[in-house]
């Protein structure tokens, strides 16, 4: 089975080792102890795609957190598109926890903004 394409690169193969889950969830990506709320639009036990695109380097290295599982998980940032910046999980198993997570839930949170109660 050849690789599908990847949505934010049209023509490219999908590199990924893993399947992703559609997730559609605010989250927080504190990058140099600045929180940025964003989405977490996919995700796979690899690595997740978070939208809007983030102000950063790849190969930069955040910690995500996930106020739903109480998770908080550094990963690195490994692409940017227009439509948002792919993270990897630098830790095995967040991204099977976060992935088995995305099975069990039904709808999107929102988050305060960041320095909110």
């Amino acid at each position: 089975m050849s690789p599908s394409p990847d949505e934010s690169c049209p023509g490219c193969p999908d590199r990924r080792e893993f399947e992703r889950r559609s997730v559609g969830a605010a989250v927080r990506l504190w990058l140099d102890d600045v929180p940025t709320v964003c989405r977490i639009e996919d995700v796979s036990p690899g690595g997740a795609f978070l939208s809007p695109r983030l102000d950063a380097a790849d190969g930069a290295v955040a910690v995500l957190e996930i106020p739903e599982l109480l998770i908080r998980a550094e990963v690195r940032i490994v692409r940017s598109t227009p439509a948002g910046s792919g993270v990897e999980f630098l830790k095995d198993g967040i991204g099977a926890i976060v992935a088995g997570w995305v099975q069990g839930r039904s709808s999107a949170t929102d988050l305060p903004s960041p320095g909110g109660a």
